[in-house]
């Protein structure tokens, strides 16, 4: 079974959602005329990190609406990044994959929290495979990637692809230029063991550009990037620019 994917490493204006809306429509439409069948977009994609990740908490069900009605307008299946969803007294980053025909297939609630994230939200507490059209898929969200055993029950599962929405950044202590390339090794190499050592086809979809907010400024380290665990790379971002990546894969 064959799918074409579109990643699209986005530029995330923290706290403006109308903004961040509008380009994704942008985004959308340019993939679905490049012929995509599911598109996914970084974690975070429509508020940004930190505070945009608990301020908008009341609009969660706007969101998935929106994001609903963008999939079915441009027949794709979509995975809109993750915001933040309360349940009770409990807030999640949750990421949804969302069918074409606007019905939502599958939820995750991140489970591995950054250090960031664990002052205001809960961590999910189980991992998520489902059926799409294209078999079933599982979905992580950015740091859960350092956790193998985590995929290691995806497979079990059933799980041939393996989403990941994310936003990584580099630490704010790296400067020089091998500490730049020592944090993109890492990446690279993750998202190359994750696929092989699972026998997995894995979409990492990161941010772009830079963080300047609540006192940060940071510089996202992009490399979205889709690996297979035979053809290893299929492909990557080659920075952190704005770009959409786009590969045609099967999943048999």
């Amino acid at each position: 079974m064959q799918i074409a994917i579109a990643l699209v490493q986005f530029n995330i204006a923290p706290c403006d959602s109308e903004l961040n809306l509008t380009r994704m429509e942008t985004f959308i439409r340019q993939a679905s005329k490049q012929g995509a069948q599911l598109v996914v977009f970084p974690e975070d994609a429509i508020n940004g990190p930190l505070t945009g990740q608990t301020a908008f908490v009341e609009q969660a069900e706007n969101y998935l609406a929106t994001c609903q009605a963008f999939a079915v307008k441009y027949g794709v299946d979509l995975v809109p990044g993750t915001w933040t969803v309360q349940e009770g007294t409990a807030l999640y980053n949750t990421a949804y994959y969302i069918n074409k025909d606007g019905t939502v297939a599958g939820t995750y609630r991140k489970i591995h929290l950054w250090e960031t994230e664990k002052a205001k939200l809960t961590p999910g507490k189980q991992v998520s495979v489902f059926p799409t059209t294209h078999g079933l898929v599982g979905m992580i969200i950015c740091w859960d990637i350092s956790f193998p055993l985590l995929f290691t029950e995806m497979v079990r599962q059933g799980a041939r692809l393996v989403i990941s929405p994310t936003y990584w950044s580099f630490p704010r202590s790296v400067e020089t230029d091998d500490e730049i390339n020592d944090e993109i090794h890492l990446i690279d190499s993750l998202c190359m063991t994750r696929a092989f050592d699972n026998n997995l086809v894995f979409a990492y979809c990161n941010a772009a550009g830079e963080l300047k907010s609540d006192g940060w400024d940071a510089v996202l380290s992009g490399r979205s990037q889709i690996t297979h665990p035979l053809d290893k790379v299929l492909c990557k971002a080659a920075a952190n620019d704005e770009e959409i990546i786009f590969s045609v894969i099967s999943i048999d």
